[in-house]
């Protein structure tokens, strides 16, 4: 059992000039990326958008992608068309998408990036037909479940939203799957063997395989997105 746990918060923002040829200034920051776990992720990464910003349209040619809109109001733009994005929209990306977004509210846009190897692009992660995949906008609030596996074809798995009143608790086990959890709202703990990580809204924890970490939610209750990634054989990353 690995009682490694990745810790980080969104202190010390890093400044990005017109993000994929968009407009303004964005702030950053890496969560987590390959070389922390064991799985083909890219990185998982929070970014802000000021209003009037836009990260600019891109090709996704080798990536999979589930963006997560934490706050904020937007527009997606995908293929084409675009897509009014708000806080609770899971976006999904598949081989071959183009996409970017434009902030169109008073406030930051703030969402996450959660960006993996696609079908046939690493070890581990076969080839596959992607010609069901599909890129779309979907009300996580609404659904709060998502298999990965009806959109994309590649190590992603799941995404949800998860709500834990006070006390109550739940374990996110890596024996198949690495999961990464971003902290909406409310307070909490995320434990694992030998470390306890105290939970407030910005602080994401990181699961490597064979690892595995209790989450409680505390005296106001706690909010959390998880995203679960398969680990697949001689998948390299922090082994």
């Amino acid at each position: 059992m690995d009682d490694r746990l990745i810790v980080t918060t969104l202190d010390e923002l890093s400044e990005v000039y017109e993000m994929h040829g968009g407009d303004k200034v964005a702030r950053w920051k890496c969560l987590t990326r390959r070389n922390n776990l064991f799985g083909p992720w890219e990185a998982v990464e929070c970014s802000f958008l000021p209003p009037g910003g836009a990260s600019g349209v891109h090709l996704h040619s080798r990536t999979e992608q589930f963006d997560y809109v934490v706050s904020g109001s937007g527009v997606m733009t995908i293929n084409g068309t675009d897509h009014p994005v708000t806080a609770g929209d899971l976006l999904t990306t598949c081989l071959g998408t183009r996409h970017g977004i434009r902030n169109v509210g008073d406030d930051d846009l703030i969402w996450l990036v959660i960006e993996v190897s696609g079908p046939g692009m690493a070890p581990g992660v076969p080839a596959q037909d992607i010609s069901g995949d599909r890129a779309e906008v979907i009300k996580l609030r609404e659904v709060r479940d998502v298999d990965a596996l009806d959109y994309l074809s590649g190590p992603l798995r799941r995404a949800r939203l998860v709500h834990l009143e006070p006390g109550q608790a739940e374990t996110l086990a890596a024996d198949v799957q690495e999961h990464v959890l971003f902290t909406l709202r409310g307070s909490g703990s995320a434990t694992s063997a030998s470390t306890t990580v105290p939970l407030s809204y910005g602080v994401s924890v990181g699961v490597p395989f064979l690892g595995a970490v209790t989450v409680e939610g505390g005296a106001d209750g706690l909010e959390f997105f998880v995203v679960s990634l398969v680990v697949p054989a001689n998948a390299g990353g922090a082994r």
